[in-house]
């Protein structure tokens, strides 16, 4: 079957629920070893892990070997679990290895896993693309393209001793719905449908003459692509949208999600109260002061420290702002420890929207259908930037995560004060223009320094932002374009300021001795 294309919903920028402290590294990596454990059939017995470039010199950090061998047990990736999956793959007779490739010049997106249990092996190799989006590339020489979203199945076979058209009768799979992918001596079906082939269809399947490998194939969302045609695809389609179908803002994204998802609007909102649970819950922890970071180069108590100085009237911006950071920090700090948090839209990124959002809604007393409307405004916001410029700091610096962040709380802010579709809009864009170029260059590696306090920065640029939209402040350049310009910064920024830790700050005599102590820490911890 010809591939789908992706088409994002709103909660692949407004999630993954998941634990932290990477969505790319940690939440994407978790994926990749789930994909494998599908392709495997089983859980393994034994593993090597591949990484290569700046990720074979970070992933320790990222707690990238941990996601991907959690993964390959079958946690999802908001488990606790994935931050003692090494011990626990360990206490059930799993051998990891890892190789770690620094100099090699291949994609350091990529994870490579070769697997192995009693009766089969299976090489599976994947891309984290951003914001916990996979994309699986090959499984055993065949080049795939699978994001993780499908139902359905595989199936490895030898021309001649059956075909397509016998398996599409087996499967109940039309054949000009499979897609054939060839390899050496075997070739390759995948066919993708609604729901995973069915345990009798896979045993029969099995039967066949010829095949030598099926499985069926289980989707690791709880939500499909239904329809690949978006109601709008740009800022200034949604505005129109929404005045040519007399919606709100909040009322178009629902009807996007719906159209795009075959949902609901009960179920986007019981998704998105899920996230705002999630996001309260982060940030209350946070504020406890307890946050023990993996890396810990940060003593985890910098949003309680705020909160404190707060409330102790030692504050300088107002009665808004100091509570709105010490949140963002205080949900950074949790996502550094491992804790559950809410990509948004990553997990680099992860404590702006919360941090901004429960604080003004705090002062406004907005009612629970206000704060859906606004992450409904947040989540969209994300979408569309992602929809031309990749939202990773790995491809296109921190610009792409704090600064989208950024942008997706002061959309929300000015949906929150009322704004009109096109002041939300002018919001996104005086917030994205103002972090335009900031780079991803973290010291040492874990997304701690300068990741944390650039989650506050965030959060005061989208009350600026957001404020002088609603006073009628404009953006000269129209917001789509702003994304155009983000898309061509990332472009053009050199590959040393895209989370390698050898430009920027990363190159600082400081994180030169950090790294060099936790690389130390590392090995004595393996």
């Amino acid at each position: 079957m010809a591939m789908q294309p992706r088409l994002l919903s709103i909660f692949d920028i407004l999630g993954p629920i998941m634990t932290g402290p990477s969505s790319s590294d940690t939440a994407g990596a978790t994926r990749i070893g789930l994909m494998g454990r599908q392709f495997l059939g089983s859980e393994p017995e034994s593993v090597t892990i591949h990484f290569y470039s700046s990720l074979a010199a970070t992933y320790k950090g990222h707690m990238t070997d941990s996601g991907v061998v959690a993964g390959l047990m079958g946690f999802g990736v908001d488990a606790p679990e994935i931050s003692d999956a090494l011990s626990i793959a360990a206490s059930r007779g799993i051998s990891v290895a890892v190789d770690a490739d620094v100099a090699s010049d291949r994609d350091p997106s990529t994870i490579g896993m070769d697997l192995k249990s009693k009766d089969r092996s299976a090489g599976v190799s994947g891309l984290t693309v951003g914001g916990g989006e996979i994309l699986v590339t090959a499984f055993d020489g065949f080049s795939v393209e699978l994001h993780g979203n499908e139902n359905g199945f595989f199936a490895v076979f030898r021309p001649g001793a059956t075909n397509p058209e016998k398996i599409a009768d087996v499967t109940g799979y039309p054949a000009e719905t499979l897609s054939l992918v060839q390899g050496g001596s075997s070739a390759m079906v995948l066919g993708t449908g609604d729901e995973p082939l069915s345990r009798e269809r896979l045993e029969r399947l099995r039967l066949l003459p010829g095949i030598e490998r099926a499985n069926s194939l289980h989707s690791l969302l709880d939500y499909a692509l239904r329809d690949a045609t978006p109601a709008f695809s740009t800022f200034g389609e949604m505005v129109d949208y929404a005045r040519a179908s007399g919606l709100t803002l909040p009322e178009a994204v629902e009807s996007y999600e719906c159209r795009r998802s075959g949902v609901d609007g009960a179920f986007v909102r019981r998704k998105l109260r899920a996230a705002w649970m999630v996001m309260l819950d982060s940030a209350e922890r946070g504020l406890k002061g307890r946050n023990r970071l993996v890396g810990g180069l940060l003593p985890g108590d910098d949003g309680a420290k705020l909160l404190r100085a707060f409330h102790e009237r030692r504050t300088l911006s107002g009665d808004v702002l100091p509570l709105a950071v010490a949140r963002a920090l205080a949900v950074m700090e949790v996502n550094g420890c491992m804790g559950r948090i809410v990509a948004a839209p990553t997990a680099g990124a992860c404590g702006v929207v919360p941090g901004v959002l429960i604080t003004a809604a705090e002062k406004l007393r907005s009612t629970p259908e206000e704060i859906d409307d606004a992450l409904l405004v947040a989540a969209i916001t994300g979408l569309l930037i992602a929809n031309v410029a990749p939202i990773s700091g790995a491809i296109g610096g921190c610009q792409s995560e704090i600064g989208v962040a950024s942008a997706m709380a002061a959309a929300a802010l000015a949906q929150m004060g009322g704004g009109t579709p096109v002041q939300v809009t002018h919001a996104v864009a005086l917030a994205l223009k103002g972090v335009l170029g900031m780079t991803c260059d973290q010291a040492a590696g874990p997304v701690e320094v300068p990741c944390v306090k650039r989650n506050a920065i965030g959060a005061a640029n989208a009350f600026s932002s957001a404020d002088m939209a609603l006073a009628g402040i404009e953006s000269v350049i129209p917001p789509d374009e702003v994304v155009l310009a983000l898309r061509n910064i990332q472009t053009l920024m050199p590959v040393e300021l895209r989370d390698t830790t050898i430009g920027g700050l990363g190159s600082t005599p400081t994180a030169a001795r950090l790294k060099a102590e936790l690389l130390e820490r590392y090995r004595t911890r393996t």
